[in-house]
């Protein structure tokens, strides 16, 4: 008999007091706040008001799976524990590969970028006249850094070299 194991993913942190993902309630700073409206001071439990979410500010609950801000967290998770590796790691590295919200490939390519140029060294040019002309080309220096090779604190390591 063969059975595949796969890795177990939870999902993201919530908290139940302020509604964003990264904690748990009771390490939470935060103002209570409806998981429905995401409103300040009232149980979600009692509420009528028209959804809305505390992470994305969209037309949904809190604990939407449809929220995009809980799919992000959801592959963060995911990504710490497929590659195991750090939450700060999983998150550094999922936020790397997300494009920026509101940015598209198009306007990111139609931007110019700044072009720079070689520093230069002004250089005085003396003629027979003996006047001063300056020259803005770039010019490269003879002078290449010595580097002294450093003793080892390692005896066994002076007779190798």
């Amino acid at each position: 008999m063969r059975l595949s194991v796969r890795t177990y993913i939870p999902n993201p942190f919530r908290c139940f007091k302020c509604q964003l993902f990264g904690h748990s309630k009771s390490n939470c700073r935060g103002t209570l706040a409806c998981a429905r409206c995401a409103g300040a001071g009232h149980e979600s439990t009692d509420c009528t008001l028209k959804e809305k979410c505390a992470n994305c500010k969209g037309d949904h609950t809190s604990f939407s799976r449809s929220c995009p801000k809980w799919k992000v967290e959801k592959e963060i998770v995911s990504t710490k524990f497929t590659q195991n590796i750090s939450f700060t790691e999983a998150r550094r590295l999922v936020h790397a590969q997300t494009p920026t919200e509101g940015k598209s490939y198009a306007s990111v390519a139609k931007t110019s970028l700044a072009v720079s140029g070689t520093q230069t060294k002004p250089v005085i040019i003396l003629t027979e006249s003996e006047s001063e002309q300056v020259s803005t080309s770039p010019i490269k220096d003879s002078k290449k850094p010595k580097f002294k090779k450093k003793k080892s604190m390692y005896k066994s390591e002076r007779f190798l070299a």
